[in-house]
């Protein structure tokens, strides 16, 4: 039943993904929306590289202190990699 659950909610979140990502690419889609999508987009992310700070923290105050940064310096890349990722598409 987890299998079933954990692609049921791949599946959906690939097609949210990609179909967010192809609106704010479209020029065809208004101006405000297009900016909308992208905002709620990132706020997801933002959360979700949020959320892998506060567990790495957590980590580092309870048991490993190596095991915790590792983690926080995981956060640190993929927000790198999420602000990159946000000018190069804001730059084309």
């Amino acid at each position: 039943m987890e299998i079933l659950f954990e692609f049921i909610f791949d599946v959906v979140a690939e097609l949210l993904y990609a179909g967010g990502e192809a609106a704010v690419r479209n020029s065809k889609v208004p101006k405000p929306i297009r900016i909308m999508i992208a905002v709620i987009g990132i706020l997801i992310f933002a959360a979700i590289i949020g959320l892998i700070v506060f567990v790495g923290v957590d980590i580092m105050r309870s048991r490993s202190v190596i095991g915790g940064l590792f983690i926080v310096a995981v956060a640190v890349l993929l927000l790198v990699m999420m602000v990159k990722k946000v000018r190069k598409g804001k730059c084309n």
